[in-house]
């Protein structure tokens, strides 16, 4: 058998598509998903039911003809022809999901079942009080636990995991792994989190990393929704999607467009902390050195103070003392003496100051500026 390139097949496949003339100009009836406005504006989504999914695309030409505004959920019937881009080289062998729909015309017919089912329960649980902002719980930015639920092996835990072990790895984490799309992720989910509740977490995040618009249903489910309102912690969404919006992510206190921000939503960066320390170390150094200034300031103006009050103080006493040596020069027996008066005294020294102190025969001493006169007392008489 002879041996084909990639492109040989593409061509190929496109030629027999563009052969086909029942694939020429056709009806297609399908839910939008997956929908995006080029820059160009041009449009990209997918058509989808129950069973299958096919991409499409609308020029810009085209698009800017439609009367409405296509949205995911929408049903819709589109006009055009069935076509191949062989350029891409993303075919297999059997390449039915590879094709392409060429829009020509689009017509509104209403927004898809499960779309109304989900604005009606999102109705429901916004009378019920379950979106307000007044419930919801601001997050523990230094927390000593925090939870994950996530699918096993995926980016998502992969990027959480390395994000919080970066920014605070003091904490400690608990993984809580489930599917997150298909048909048992709700109950997967909700067990999940079920388990979740008893464990002493700080916070706790749910979500996923990208995916298809369809891919995101398990986070609609009421029964996960009502349960993330009675947490007994705060609640982080990170579903991974910015445009798409689930049920969840209204419910949850936080959310996160992507896991990376949820990890930067639960913690505090430890860059953050280290530089409120070294400021916080700062201040008090200089706090301490603006005290001690202040005290050497203080400790300077006693100082002189201190000498002020000392000097005034010995100068003080210093007259005083003058004071005294007059008042104690006036009182010296030798300066009495010096004016012309005379000292007796008794045998022993002492002064003689009253008659009764001496007898008759008694020696005693007369002492005068230039001498001392010895006598004995021959008579007394009282004055």
């Amino acid at each position: 058998r002879p041996v084909f390139t990639v492109s040989d097949i593409n061509q190929y496949i496109k030629a027999l598509i563009s052969s086909d003339e029942n694939l020429k100009y056709i009806y297609v009836k399908g839910e939008i998903s997956n929908f995006k406005m080029a820059s160009n504006g041009h449009f990209y989504f997918s058509l989808k039911d129950e069973k299958s999914l096919i991409g499409a695309m609308m020029f810009s030409n085209y698009a800017g003809r439609i009367n409405f505004k296509p949205e995911n959920g929408q049903e819709v019937v589109v006009f055009g022809s069935i076509d191949a881009y062989p350029g891409r080289g993303t075919y297999q062998i059997i390449v039915y999901q590879m094709y392409q729909i060429i829009v020509y015309q689009m017509e509104e017919v209403g927004a898809g079942q499960q779309l109304l089912e989900l604005e009606k329960l999102k109705k429901k649980l916004l009378e019920e009080g379950l979106f307000d902002e007044s419930r919801k719980r601001k997050i523990n930015l230094y927390p000593n636990a925090i939870g994950v639920i996530t699918a096993p092996n995926s980016a998502a835990i992969k990027d959480i995991l390395f994000n919080i072990k970066r920014r605070y790895p003091i904490a400690d984490i608990y993984v809580f792994y489930s599917a997150v799309q298909g048909e048992n992720a709700p109950k997967e989910l909700l067990k999940a989190f079920e388990l979740a509740q008893t464990y002493p977490l700080d916070t706790l995040l749910i979500g996923r990393g990208g995916g298809a618009s369809e891919d995101l249903s398990a986070f609609n489910d009421e029964a996960l929704v009502r349960a993330i309102a009675n947490s007994k912690m705060p609640v982080i969404a990170c579903i991974g999607h910015e445009i798409d919006s689930t049920l969840v992510d209204f419910v949850a206190d936080k959310r996160a467009s992507t896991p990376t921000a949820a990890a930067e939503l639960a913690t505090v960066d430890r860059r953050e902390i280290e530089e409120k320390l070294s400021f916080a170390l700062q201040d008090m150094e200089e706090s301490l050195k603006s005290r001690i200034q202040g005290m050497k300031d203080d400790l300077s103006s006693y100082k002189e103070d201190l000498d002020l009050e000392i000097r005034q103080l010995v100068s003080h006493y210093k007259e005083l003392l003058a004071h005294k040596k007059v008042a104690l020069e006036a009182l010296n027996p030798d300066n009495v003496i010096n004016r012309g008066f005379s000292l007796t005294v008794d045998e022993q020294g002492k002064p003689v100051s009253d008659i009764k102190q001496v007898k008759k025969g008694q020696k005693i001493r007369t002492i005068l500026k230039d001498g001392v006169i010895n006598s004995e007392v021959i008579d007394t008489e009282k004055k």
